[in-house]
């Protein structure tokens, strides 16, 4: 059996882990991807959640919100599966949390199902949120990629569903679309992962997170949506400081207009038979990519996308996101790929 997704509240641990209060108990080693993947390893899946156990515990967290919860479908997949996503909270400003559009990214899906855990319970930090935010919460974007292990989706062909948000040729594409616009969500977060053995540049020092405040070029967004991406990155390099185990630095500078994020920051695309949102709503919209080597450090990996996603959170609903300092952003590293394991 699969072990179950909130294990770590079990043990006590998730409080600790959400606030990113906890501290490493010693330093990271200065290799380049260690742990890594070996070419006669047997990578096992067996603690990673599949679409059964996203299901399984989508209805466990709704049963047991007293009325918290709620659960619903956008639609289905390629394959028929039910595209779910879960709504916390009532705040007035709607936060979009989206995992695994890419299918073999694996485990931001089990650290989203803890956040929404958490979100559920009656602690001081979860009832803020939902006093002030909306939560829509997609675990699993791409059911038949995940199935498949495969970064596109399946059928009725194989298209990556982030590069699909002007064509929409793919069923999971419209009815996030068709969500989105509906939800009419401020801000957007999409967790993704990356390569196993990046370095920051200059250093032998394991990159272990990379933020992506630009999907597309400043000069596509307003004003207003530039900062707000660059506060919410700085909240989460500031929660990622004070876990002091990811070595930050930049997502490569990208200008990519047909992804999902960058759309939802343009507008002005829809699917056949539906109107351009011409207005966009959403101020802000990033991304993170979490290093990705399977089960060797899954705890690990799972702690890189939620302690920042917690930080932005509660910062949207405190209202100190608005009073966040960017002036750090410009000096944030870049990373350079190497060879696992190679120094």
């Amino acid at each position: 059996m699969r072990r179950l997704l909130t294990g770590l509240a079990g043990l006590g641990v998730l409080a600790t882990v959400l606030t990113g209060a906890g501290t490493a108990a010693s330093e990271p080693p200065h290799l380049p991807g260690g742990p890594c993947l070996q070419e006669d390893q047997n990578v096992s899946l067996a603690s990673v959640a599949d679409y059964d156990d996203v299901v399984q515990a989508l209805d466990r967290i709704e049963r047991t919100s007293q009325g918290r919860v709620s659960v619903q479908s956008a639609g289905t997949s390629g394959e028929g599966r039910e595209l779910f996503y879960a709504t916390v909270g009532t705040g007035p400003t709607t936060f979009w949390l989206q995992a695994r559009i890419h299918g073999n990214e694996l485990h931001s899906t089990e650290a989203v199902l803890q956040i929404l855990d958490h979100l559920a319970s009656g602690s001081p930090d979860a009832r803020l949120i939902r006093e002030n935010l909306t939560v829509v919460v997609i675990p699993m974007y791409n059911p038949d990629g995940a199935e498949a292990n495969i970064r596109q989706s399946t059928t009725p062909t194989r298209i990556d569903l982030n590069r699909d948000w002007e064509n929409f040729a793919q069923p999971e594409t419209v009815a996030f679309w068709k969500l989105w616009r509906d939800t009419a969500p401020e801000l957007a977060l999409d967790l993704h992962h990356m390569g196993q053995a990046p370095v920051v540049e200059g250093t032998n020092d394991l990159n272990q997170f990379q933020i992506g405040a630009r999907s597309i070029d400043p000069s596509r967004m307003t004003a207003e949506q530039w900062l707000t991406n660059r506060q919410l990155a700085m909240t989460s390099v500031d929660a990622l400081a004070r876990y002091g185990l990811a070595n930050v630095a930049h997502y490569p500078l990208i200008d990519i207009t047909n992804a999902g994020l960058s759309r939802m920051l343009m507008g002005g695309t829809a699917p056949a038979g539906e109107q351009p949102v011409l207005q966009s709503p959403t101020k802000g919209a990033i991304f993170y990519e979490v290093r990705s080597v399977g089960q060797k450090s899954n705890g690990q990996l799972e702690n890189l996308f939620r302690i920042p996603t917690m930080a932005v959170l509660r910062a949207a609903a405190d209202g100190s996101l608005g009073a966040q300092d960017v002036s750090g952003y410009e000096d944030l590293p870049f990373a350079s790929q190497e060879q696992c394991g190679r120094f």
